[in-house]
């Protein structure tokens, strides 16, 4: 760790080889901050929704802050619900359920070859439903292997991506007719229905908030349909974090929380007291002057007009730092306080630069790219014409990650 609260776990690639002292470069993640995020978000919603249950999303390695620490401290919490994308990552969540001697639903969010329906009966997994056919090609691998199998069907109410069809009147009427029926066999034991919000983030009064209240009234019908068809206690979820704010009657069961859990916002139409949970830092490597009239990195896209003071840093893109960050702003732990300072050429693999004229910047100093202020990440995401998920999720698995608990002793 580069520097703040002390070490309680960590975890890298290449870990057969010796870990370095420092390491060249770090994700400290804040493990009371996400603790912060979660109790904020779930007291959000049951302003509204009491009886309302929060489903944690930790697909991606829990956007980048890895998984295994982040259950751990969810279920801690008392999250007994998490949602994942694939199979892998769901017996991953399993299993550190198990270790900590916790039950948890754990929802699969998108597609797994039926041929494993074993592994997702084992595993007492919930497989989402794709399509109808998926549904058929599921149902005749979990006869075959002679088990049952946990699903919730995606509803599509217009991100048009994976979902039984629900855009107009006949396609509603369809699939609650198909979705009844399943819930009348047990090979696969519907248990919920949910859909996703395509513009949820969008601001009030765009075309994106018109869609979301589409959506809505879509996934209702397709809800009122199967509670007017079928006695079964079906969990019925829509709202992403975005649609968990903006959306307080439409909870319904459970409400999703992905991005704002840690620390993030899903675009800039929000400002929510939650706290970065991911703090990405590294030190000054190397500090030369470069004379006016020269250039700085690949293809020579920056050129001195004056001479400058030049910071090599020990991190590229190879570490998630994308060559669209070059231009960014960085904060430098100087001895005589934090300064700002941008990031100059072209980000390298492994290097990039940053200009430190007129600092007291020395060799060794600590450098903030992002994690501290709120706005940084959303800057480099700016820059890169993505979003904050995205520069979370690409941060590399050779960045050591280190956890740090204040509310642990």
């Amino acid at each position: 760790m580069l520097k703040g609260p002390r070490m309680t776990e960590f975890y890298r690639l290449y870990s057969s080889l010796p870990l370095q002292e420092p390491p060249r470069a770090v994700a400290e993640i804040d493990l009371s901050a996400l603790r912060h995020n979660y109790r904020y978000l779930r007291a959000e919603a049951e302003r509204s929704s009491p009886d309302s249950r929060p489903i944690c999303v930790v697909k991606a390695d829990a956007y980048g802050h890895g998984a295994p620490a982040c259950v751990r401290v969810l279920l801690e919490e008392g999250c007994d619900f998490f949602a994942v994308s694939c199979l892998n990552e769901a017996v991953a969540v399993r299993e550190v359920c198990r270790s900590e001697g916790k039950e948890a639903s754990i929802l699969i969010l998108g597609y797994t070859d039926p041929s494993l329906a074993r592994s997702l009966a084992e595993e007492d997994l919930i497989q989402t439903l794709v399509s109808a056919e998926y549904a058929d090609r599921l149902l005749s691998a979990a006869l075959g292997e002679g088990v049952s199998v946990r699903v919730h069907a995606a509803v599509d109410t217009g991100m048009n991506r994976i979902g039984f069809p629900a855009q107009d009147f006949r396609s509603v009427r369809d699939t609650v007719k198909r979705l009844a029926a399943m819930t009348r066999q047990r090979t696969l034991r519907l248990e919920g229905v949910f859909s996703h919000l395509a513009a949820a983030d969008e601001p009030m009064g765009s075309r994106g908030e018109a869609l979301t209240h589409k959506q809505v009234e879509r996934f209702r019908a397709v809800c009122a349909g199967l509670e007017a068809e079928t006695d079964a206690p079906l969990f019925y979820h829509l709202c992403n974090s975005a649609g968990t704010l903006r959306l307080p009657k439409d909870l319904l069961d459970g409400y999703r929380l992905g991005i704002l859990l840690y620390g993030a916002h899903p675009s800039s139409d929000f400002s929510l007291p939650v706290r970065s949970v991911m703090r990405l830092v590294t030190r000054i490597a190397h500090i030369h002057t470069l004379p006016a009239g020269e250039s700085v990195s690949y293809g020579g896209t920056f050129t001195a007009d004056r001479s400058l003071r030049v910071a090599t840093l020990p991190i590229g893109y190879a570490d998630g730092l994308l060559r669209a960050f070059s231009g960014g702003r960085v904060t430098v732990r100087a001895k005589n306080g934090d300064v700002r300072v941008p990031v100059i050429g072209r980000i390298c693999m492994d290097q990039c630069m940053i200009d430190v004229t007129d600092t007291d910047a020395c060799e060794g100093d600590e450098v903030v790219l992002f994690g501290e202020d709120p706005q940084q990440l959303a800057d480099y995401a700016a820059r890169a014409s993505t979003i904050d998920y995205e520069c979370l999720c690409l941060v590399s698995a050779r960045v050591l990650r280190v956890y740090t608990d204040g509310e642990r002793t």
